[in-house]
């Protein structure tokens, strides 16, 4: 027996991967399931695959070559070509490309990668990037700056458009390659071009260019930003400084490392990057100190004290409908409304209370402060059965109140004057349902409309000129019985019993 390890000629070998393909005829089932690599040893992988003849045996030892070698597929699509019968028509046709996956990194990397990755247009059991055909030119094959190059080969070697598309590579000439987009610039990702007899995808850099100045910090990936929030930036950067341990601070057994990490992630857990995106650190010296004060690790009753000031101001500024600071940058128009703006600084400002509300019980208490303060949002909804009943309530109410405009704006100015100076009788019944009514309808709105507006103004005239009967308020029925301890006395001088009713006549009563 030869001990092959003694033989220098030979290569060792590490390790072994074995693959079994069991083929059977087109339309056959088989007995035999597929297995996924497993190891059999230290040195051997082994996996079964099961495929039928054919055109899916094709289709499987691609799949297998793809895995083997880490290859990806590209779709050129839009290729225009001469049609075969017919010289003066053209078509576009679509050719597959193998090649290795480096020439897709920057790609997936992107910001524009979504929609590209479609499935296989040659039937492989794997996914492919589509890359649109641009009008070829002859003088741009050394002029691009490129950050990978790799070979290529078509997965359908002797069809007519991967022949004619190989050919017009290898006659010198280049083929830009751009990303299919539905809107906005076009952009150019990749370029096909042969170099001594050999077909390359050339990947070309989307980005800016090392050779370029740099960028200044007023250019972001998205494009130009011009707002970014430098001087905030700079203030962070020297409340957040490292300093060098002291020798007697290393012997504490104390990880001040960690502790300082844990203090940068504290006060970083919510810091918007650009002015237009925040409106709360715009407005600062409305709400200070309490950015300050909550991203504390503990608060104090005196810290609490002040963050639930800084909420009540806040709450003052939107009663009186003051405007709130807003970036204009990159705004057209008016811009939101008011309303708008309060709701979009009440959500910033509850992002940043929540992300602390964790800390300890007094950062809770500043949360639950500002979401009794808060106004319930619009996106809450109540179940249908309720909603619908509060729209039928609020409707009664409203036409009630439309009714009563109406009328007093149908009436003359005597009868006019004659309300305003009317006290009592049976007006002042409609002014209790009316006080009522109204006060149902301003627990459901909540919101100032006309509706309320009005009814405010009637139950102030009402109430000015109107003191509700002390006795009626206590009566349950529409009658109100006067001076009940001179009827007893009536009763015990004729020697009638008490618990006995009184007749008609003998007690007086007011009927409202």
């Amino acid at each position: 027996m030869i001990n092959l390890n003694s033989v220098s000629s030979l290569l060792p070998i590490s390790h072994c991967e074995l693959v079994l393909i069991h083929v059977t005829p087109v339309g056959d089932e088989t007995k035999i399931t597929e297995r996924l690599s497993r190891e059999i040893s230290p040195y051997l992988n082994g996996e079964v695959h099961v495929t039928q003849s054919g055109k899916l045996l094709y289709n499987k030892l691609i799949q297998l070559v793809q895995m083997h070698y880490g290859l990806s597929s590209t779709t050129v699509t839009g290729i225009p070509m001469k049609e075969e019968q017919n010289a003066s028509s053209s078509a576009n046709y679509d050719v597959e490309l193998l090649h290795p996956s480096a020439a897709h990194d920057d790609l997936m990397k992107s910001a524009h990668s979504d929609g590209l990755v479609i499935a296989s247009k040659e039937g492989l059991p794997t996914e492919s990037v589509t890359l649109k055909w641009c009008t070829p030119k002859s003088n741009i094959v050394e002029l691009q700056y490129c950050t990978c190059a790799a070979r290529i080969t078509p997965v359908d070697v002797n069809s007519r458009p991967s022949s004619c598309l190989t050919n017009f590579l290898l006659s010198g000439r280049a083929v830009m390659l751009e990303q299919p987009r539905k809107s906005g610039t076009k952009v150019i990702s990749h370029m096909l071009a042969s170099h001594g007899g050999e077909i390359f995808i050339h990947a070309i850099n989307t980005a800016r260019s090392l050779l370029e100045d740099p960028p200044s910090i007023s250019e972001g990936c998205g494009g130009r930003v011009t707002d970014y929030r430098i001087n905030d930036f700079k203030e962070f950067m020297k409340e957040n400084r490292l300093a060098p341990a002291l020798p007697d601070m290393l012997s504490t057994g104390i990880n001040y490392l960690d502790r300082a990490k844990t203090h940068l992630e504290r006060m970083s857990r919510f810091w918007p990057l650009v002015i237009g995106e925040t409106i709360i650190f715009n407005m600062a010296s409305h709400i200070d100190p309490l950015p300050t004060i909550i991203v504390k690790e503990k608060l104090d009753d005196e810290d609490v004290l002040e963050c639930q000031k800084a909420i009540y101001h806040v709450v003052g500024m939107e009663s009186r409908n003051e405007p709130l600071p807003t970036s204009s940058a990159g705004t057209r128009g008016k811009g939101p409304k008011r309303d708008e703006q309060y709701k979009q600084m009440w959500a910033e400002l509850e992002n940043l209370i929540r992300a602390h509300a964790d800390s300890s019980p007094q950062h809770q208490r500043v949360l639950e402060c500002l979401l009794k303060c808060k106004k319930p949002s619009d996106d809450v909804k109540s179940s249908p059965s309720s909603t619908k009943e509060e729209k039928q309530e609020t409707n009664t109410d409203q036409n009630y109140a439309w009714k009563e405009l109406d009328r007093f704006q149908k009436m003359t100015e005597k009868e006019k004057q004659e309300m305003n100076k009317s006290e009592g009788g049976p007006s002042s019944v409609k002014k209790s349902r009316l006080s009522t009514d109204d006060t149902q309808f301003k627990s459901k709105a909540g919101a100032s409309n006309l509706l309320s507006l009005w009814t405010d103004r009637i139950k102030s005239v009402h109430s000015k000129r109107h003191v509700e009967f002390s006795g009626r308020a206590q009566s349950d029925g529409n009658q109100a019985e006067l001076y009940q301890n001179l009827n007893k006395q009536l009763q015990e001088n004729s020697g009638m019993d008490v618990s006995t009713p009184p007749q008609k006549g003998m007690g007086i009563q007011k009927k409202m």
